[in-house]
């Protein structure tokens, strides 16, 4: 059986965020399980850009039977390409076969919709969410703001991109021959919004995996600086979207008054420091804080700090008003670290009746308040349920259902 499996998510900025995780950990399982069948003959066809290596992210056994198809260079970044080659290439994205090179195999993996479905080949597309179509005008620009300033090809160009967009995700969707989502909210968009036939959406639930850490690693010393009072966690993006961080800061500035010594530490990429923080609301919620010299912001941390950091906080807030899937909540309760989160989207799927729900800022300061007052029997009961339940996502368990899936659409189950 020929399987064809796009790699190009791991050239395109996915190997560093959620959609690369996913493919690592799946495709890593499913390759051991492709050795371990007796019952078939494996062959894993790679299509990639002429780029940096995208098996370097993977464990490909020795023995594994592959080749690789090399798709020319990414789009963006091939500067040789003619314009003809250029008009061309968007025809095809969105009224050809995008990956006709696939014609070959028996079925053909896609983890990113946006990179193309083949039109004659059994597929199987991932779906993580529709965050860009339900936040639509947070993600993409209005004609209108163009046709006032009589900018006719700035006009044109945003009339294109949105198009393209909403083209390019109905029409993978639709060539799918199969929709893998990873959250039945997530399947229920799909079908709300795209109307996908239900039949055809098959809910996977993704995993999560421990840190390989030892004892003395816990010890280890860190150049990043660390909090010396309890504190509250919160880890991810300024997302006005989607993150409310201001409710959280909103929370902590009311517990902070009314006496609680603690500190408020801010983890990932957009946190480097306070002033730079991208995002415009949650910026002026930190520096205009009363108590901002006990707000930390870390920026991009270590897996090694990032477990220390959830065992030892009071509790990782997250306060999303939109998730896929929301893997965070189960790596704070994997790490030992009470969940306080937002009761919406695909977040009960994912938190059980482990996560503690709360539907505001008020909400946030009245759910650490109790915490704070938990004997330590208490606290043990709520982490060790969170750790039980974040346990039963496993990425073998995904892995094992994909490829079975796969198995299944090719006619080799």
């Amino acid at each position: 059986m020929k399987i064809g499996v796009d790699l190009r998510a791991l050239q395109i900025g996915h190997e560093y965020r959620g959609i690369g995780e996913v493919v690592r950990r799946t495709l890593n399982t499913i390759f051991s399980l492709a050795e371990q069948d007796k019952t078939g003959t494996y062959e894993f066809i790679f299509f990639e850009y002429k780029d940096k290596d995208p098996k370097k992210y993977l464990n490909i056994p020795r023995g594994l039977k592959y080749k690789e198809i090399f798709l020319g260079k990414q789009p963006k970044k091939d500067t040789s390409r003619e314009t003809s080659d250029k008009f061309n290439y968007k025809l095809r994205t969105l009224f050809g076969d995008p990956v006709p090179q696939a014609a070959d195999c028996d079925v053909f993996l896609q983890y990113d919709y946006s990179l193309g479905v083949p039109k004659h080949t059994k597929s199987l597309v991932f779906a993580n969410d529709l965050i860009p179509l339900i936040y639509w005008r947070h993600n993409f620009t209005s004609p209108w703001l163009h046709i006032k300033h009589r900018a006719l090809r700035s006009t044109l160009r945003t009339i294109l991109h949105n198009y393209e967009y909403k083209h390019v995700l109905k029409r993978s969707y639709k060539n799918a021959t199969k929709v893998i989502s990873i959250s039945e909210y997530t399947k229920a968009d799909l079908v709300k919004h795209l109307h996908i036939n239900p039949k055809k959406i098959k809910t996977i639930l993704l995993g999560i995996s421990p840190l390989p850490l030892d004892d003395k690693a816990h010890e280890a010393k860190s150049e990043t600086k660390t909090p010396t009072k309890p504190y509250l966690l919160f880890i991810g993006a300024a997302d006005p979207r989607r993150r409310a961080v201001n409710d959280l800061i909103a929370a902590f500035n009311n517990l902070k008054a009314e006496g609680r010594d603690l500190q408020l530490v801010l983890v990932g990429e957009n946190f480097q420091s306070a002033e730079n923080i991208p995002t415009l609301v949650v910026r002026q919620a930190v520096t205009a804080s009363s108590y901002k010299n006990d707000i930390l912001t870390l920026g991009y941390i270590n897996d090694e700090t990032k477990h220390k950091l959830y065992q030892n906080a009071l509790a990782f807030v997250f306060p999303s008003h939109y998730e896929g899937f929301g893997l965070p909540i189960l790596e704070g309760m994997l790490y030992g670290c009470p969940v306080i989160t937002y009761k919406n989207s695909s977040i009960p799927e994912v938190g059980g009746e482990q996560a503690i729900y709360v539907k505001n800022w008020q909400g946030i300061w009245e759910a650490v308040r109790k915490l704070m007052d938990y004997s330590p029997d208490e606290r043990k009961t709520l982490i060790d349920a969170g750790k039980k339940h974040a346990a039963s996502f496993n990425w073998d368990k995904t892995a094992e259902e994909l490829f079975t899936e796969l198995k299944s659409l090719a006619g080799n189950s």
